[in-house]
């Protein structure tokens, strides 16, 4: 039996360009019901927060960047390494390399992005691809995306005040790449907020826009533990990197429709796996997809859809190898929109 948790990925607190405490944003991750949060500041790796705050377990993560380079490139999560390691940030792969001999995890942060003209942040891409060992990367970041649609004043103000009428999903240059990854390697991803709690103004006026609390009832990532959490800070936290490392979970889109419960399994010759796992083929597989809500739920095999359906379930039978994953949309606020991608499940040749 697998334990489901939520947990909300990459945000900033007041060590660095953030707007809240770790106590505050671990508060207000328990107050929207999420099981944990891992805050990542830039640069700057914050000892003695971890821990569980009420019923909310928090983890100390980081984002490192090299502050120097002009254009800014490669954003690099940090995962269980408890160190800091901002020395190795002008070389990206002797940065995964010594996260890698800390036995931590990296992550792209944001692949690809897009800054609308009016927008005042930069575009900051991960252009170092020769590199190798990364743990995976982040497939859907909100702030990314939210900041593609302030393209003029009138476009900014209605993001600003209605952003669930512009969020789509991941841009579709980072799902071609997680699947060119994938056609070499197991690649798990991530889902993030990028939250920071700031407050903008405009002449008189002034607004937090994208508050932590409107952020964590947003995109999510949903993890599988097989135990449950216990209270005890080493075991939990162990729990949430195996996941994340291992790929045993999916990102969603929980401000258009819950996504717990989402399951996405397959069986072969009487085996049976899930998300992060292998599967040898035998014959033909058979596989299982159910979401607690009506979409449009596709299986895509090596970035190409193999089977398609429209309600709470998807079953069908393939007969080849390659690396699985599911998306799952629903309409909301008259488009359609990205709900669910789950981690891919891997088919292997006997």
């Amino acid at each position: 039996m697998l334990h489901e948790y939520v947990g909300n990925i990459h945000l900033h607190t007041i060590h660095s360009d953030g707007y809240a405490t770790h106590e505050e944003i671990a508060a207000i991750a328990g107050q929207v019901g999420l099981d944990f949060v891992i805050p990542t500041d830039h640069n700057v790796y914050v000892p003695g927060m971890d821990g569980w705050y009420g019923n909310t377990l928090l983890l100390v993560g980081e984002e490192i960047h090299d502050v120097y380079r002009e254009p800014q490139a490669n954003h690099l999560l940090l995962f269980n390494v408890g160190k800091e390691l901002v020395q190795y940030a002008q070389d990206p792969q002797a940065l995964i390399d010594a996260v890698n001999e800390r036995g931590g995890l990296g992550f792209i942060a944001h692949p690809f992005e897009h800054s609308g003209a009016y927008a005042s942040e930069p575009e900051i891409n991960w252009v170092d691809w020769e590199v190798t060992g990364f743990t995976g990367l982040c497939i859907w970041n909100y702030m990314s995306e939210f900041k593609s649609y302030a393209h003029n004043l009138p476009s900014s103000l209605f993001a600003v005040f209605f952003p669930q009428a512009v969020i789509r999903g991941p841009f579709p240059e980072t799902l071609d790449k997680w699947d060119e990854l994938l056609r070499e390697r197991k690649t798990p991803i991530l889902c993030a907020s990028d939250a920071h709690g700031t407050t903008y103004h405009l002449g008189p006026l002034s607004r937090v826009v994208l508050p932590y609390d409107y952020l964590f009832r947003a995109v999510n990532m949903h993890i599988l533990t097989p135990e449950p959490f216990n209270g005890e800070l080493g075991h939990d936290a162990a729990l949430v990197y195996d996941a994340l490392r291992q790929g045993r979970g999916f990102a969603a889109y929980d401000g258009i429709g819950a996504a717990r419960g989402f399951r996405f399994s397959a069986r072969s010759d009487g085996r049976e796996a899930t998300m992060g796992e292998e599967l040898p083929l035998h014959h033909q597989v058979e596989w299982t997809v159910s979401t607690p809500l009506p979409a449009d739920i596709r299986l895509l095999c090596d970035g190409q859809m193999v089977a398609q359906a429209r309600g709470k379930e998807l079953r069908c039978v393939t007969d080849r190898p390659g690396a699985y994953r599911v998306e799952a949309y629903r309409r909301h606020w008259l488009k359609t929109r990205g709900w669910i991608f789950s981690n891919a499940l891997y088919v292997t040749s006997p």
